[in-house]
């Protein structure tokens, strides 16, 4: 095995390795992040008690659910990443590092960024890593679904871990994206409140997609018909066509689609 995927989010870090040609089912260890310690100091201790860490691997792949920002192709200079970036979110300047993914076929790039200390330690111990963002994959997943014959908007709502992303494609193209900290329900029906306005998204329209890790996803679906939508639940294991990573209750939905390159099927 010659690949590592490492997922870093505020809850945990997961660890897998995957070779979807030979296996069914990854290996892979999850490791929760003691809130009382750094981000940093959660990756050294999450890497020196990992096994599958432990072994040199030509490509690591580590994903980071930081804010993201979306930035049309045309209007992207690498020079003025960081400045573009931390405009939008000041906060981060001092402890972060920025990164950016490529969306094929899509005119547009993905800036995020990830913990200084923590980047430079995964740098130190896998000296190949590319950092992405964990939003990457479900972009290219969402769009990909996207049914060419329709003409109308779609809102892809994900709900993991805290935060709620909300993604609107339409005619095959992305149109929209942000991210969301959510305190209580009720702030995930607000914002997709104030999307669907601004797209014109009603119930007698598409159906929002709704998607997420644990049963607050399902929570948010069976709850838009009070804001006068129409929502469908996407299952994890109908999703990805009854794979047995989809079964995998660790696994959030963006890292089974990474794993499975389900934007490519």
């Amino acid at each position: 095995m010659d690949s590592l995927t490492i997922r870093v989010s505020r809850n945990r870090i997961i660890f897998a390795t995957y070779d979807r040609l030979r296996n069914m089912l990854p290996d892979y260890s999850v490791c929760p992040n003691n809130p009382d310690i750094s981000l940093n100091a959660n990756v050294h201790q999450a890497i020196k008690s990992t096994e599958i860490a432990q072994h040199d691997y030509n490509f690591v792949d580590i994903f980071t659910d930081e804010p993201t920002l979306l930035v049309p192709l045309k209007e992207f200079d690498e020079d003025d990443a960081a400045d573009f970036y931390y405009y939008n979110y000041p906060s981060l300047k001092a402890r972060s590092k920025v990164y950016y993914d490529t969306l094929p076929y899509l005119n547009a790039l993905l800036l995020f960024s990830m913990d200084r200390d923590a980047s430079n330690t995964f740098s130190d111990y896998f000296p190949s890593a590319k950092f992405h963002s964990n939003l990457t994959a479900l972009m290219r997943q969402y769009v990909a679904r996207y049914p060419f014959s329709s003409t109308l908007p779609r809102l892809y709502g994900y709900l993991c871990e805290g935060r709620l992303t909300l993604v609107v494609v339409e005619q095959g193209k992305l149109q929209f994206a942000n991210t969301y900290d959510i305190h209580n329900p009720a702030d995930s029906l607000y914002f997709i409140a104030g999307i669907a306005q601004r797209f014109n998204l009603n119930a007698d329209g598409e159906r929002v997609y709704v998607s997420g890790f644990g049963p607050e996803a399902a929570s948010l679906a069976q709850n838009l018909d009070k804001i006068n939508l129409n929502a469908f639940f996407m299952d994890d294991n109908e999703e990805l066509s009854h794979h047995p990573i989809a079964k995998i209750e660790e696994f959030p939905y963006d890292l089974k689609v990474h794993l499975l390159k389900a934007y490519e099927m």
